[in-house]
């Protein structure tokens, strides 16, 4: 098997690709990344849409809205376990610090996410024009390099061998801070 190629659902469409243009197969991971996401976080923010409308009349609306935003936090660490996320793992990337070349940190990996809420169409653009550096690989000092196809099965394993790091407080704390922010921002527009 090439470095290209693998196997599940719509691999020959995605190999097809790859072999016109290996640009192609990052787009095609950042896309597959996308759809994971989604179906993963869908049912979550229906769940918790329901709770906040039906409590709607007792939570402040800034808590709701930071409440309904609680699904994007979990998009924006797709990559929180190894710097790989589901995609990265089945197509083979990750996600590296542009001058060690090591895993990135959970930290960096979330700051090169925050531009998905804003401009991901825009990363999809810059991603076929520079395939290993999207605009929040620039923020975060990281690339995407080819590694090792791995199966999505090994997350359950790594989520269970997590050890606490302090960088877990500055996620969450950056995280609120932005979701709040965004709130915040949705309030004064409304």
């Amino acid at each position: 098997m090439n470095e290209t190629e693998y196997k599940g659902i719509g691999h020959k469409e995605v190999n097809n690709l790859a072999s016109i243009n290996p640009r192609f197969h990052r787009i095609a991971s950042m896309l597959l990344d996308h759809i994971i996401m989604c179906i993963a976080i869908v049912p979550l923010a229906i769940f918790i849409f329901v709770i906040v409308f039906n409590f709607s009349e007792n939570l402040n609306s800034r808590i709701g809205i930071v409440l309904l935003f609680f699904p994007f936090f979990i998009y924006l660490n797709k990559d929180f376990f190894n710097a790989r996320s589901p995609a990265k793992r089945i197509l083979g990337y990750q996600v590296v610090d542009r001058k060690t070349e090591i895993p990135a940190s959970e930290l960096q990996c979330f700051i090169r996410n925050l531009t998905i809420c804003f401009i991901w169409p825009i990363e999809v653009i810059v991603g076929l024009i520079s395939p290993s550096r999207r605009i929040g690989d620039f923020i975060a000092n990281t690339k995407v390099i080819p590694a090792e196809k791995i199966k999505l099965n090994t997350l359950r394993l790594e989520f269970k061998n997590t050890r606490f790091k302090a960088n877990y407080i500055i996620i969450v704390i950056i995280g609120f801070l932005y979701f709040y922010g965004l709130s915040f921002i949705y309030l004064v527009h409304q």
